[in-house]
């Protein structure tokens, strides 16, 4: 999947500036927090997450929606999905 290269080049950046909290914390939740506090939401934080901790789609969206700094999305995420489910089963 292309992202393209303004987006790439974002992505890479904020790596970049990440790099020092996660080295000094290696805690998720403070690098989510951070990445939250400096405008990086969604799947972008999910990237952001996945190259500086050089982890998978599975893992860096885990960590994402586990964060406690992230409560709303995973909140709209379950409502999503169990509306998707109901829909699924009205069928």
């Amino acid at each position: 999947m292309s992202i393209g290269p303004e987006r790439s080049a974002r992505i890479a950046a904020t790596i970049e500036s990440a790099r020092s909290v996660w080295e000094a914390t290696h805690d998720t939740d403070r690098l989510l927090q951070w990445l939250k506090d400096h405008n990086c939401h969604g799947t972008d934080a999910v990237f952001v997450t996945m190259g500086l901790l050089n982890c998978g789609l599975g893992e860096a969206g885990r960590m994402f929606f586990d964060a406690p700094c992230r409560q709303a999305e995973r909140e709209f995420h379950n409502q999503v999905m169990e509306s998707l489910e109901a829909d699924s089963e009205a069928l």
